[in-house]
């Protein structure tokens, strides 16, 4: 004999897909920053591409035009209190993956409300993340 499922309440069915759908439209609204991000970035535009596609290369490619014009910023190891790829958690926004500095700036991509960019002096000040060990 199969076991009945308990049938789902119609209001907490329409509850829950209308919460689904504000995620996903607040992950989409994350991306879509990210793309006006990559416009505005005063860094190598190349290693802005590949980052959000998850690859890294080791420097600017010196080719872009921020390279050309000398517009790029390096961030200095020891204001990277996160390694890039580390998973950190955020006490509203749950865990995420860093995926990279930009000058005095962390960009993290959160595994359920997309990308956030912080200020590197206020994460250190009020303790916004955490390492999550794997």
């Amino acid at each position: 004999m199969a076991s009945e499922e308990q049938p789902i309440a119609l209001d907490e069915a329409v509850t829950a897909v209308v919460e689904a759908q504000d995620q996903h439209q607040q992950y989409q609204r994350s991306r879509l920053e990210m793309m006006r991000g990559y416009a505005e970035v005063k860094d190598c535009h190349r290693s802005y591409l590949l980052n959000y596609f998850g690859e890294q290369i080791p420097q600017p490619c010196g080719y872009c035009d921020n390279c050309e014009a000398g517009l790029t910023v390096a961030s200095e190891p020891q204001s990277q209190p996160f390694g890039i790829d580390s998973r950190v958690s955020h006490k509203s926004w749950g865990q995420g993956l860093v995926m990279r500095y930009e000058g005095d700036k962390i960009v993290v991509l959160f595994d359920q409300v997309g990308y956030k960019t912080l200020g590197l002096d206020l994460v250190k000040r009020y303790r916004l993340l955490e390492s999550v060990q794997s």
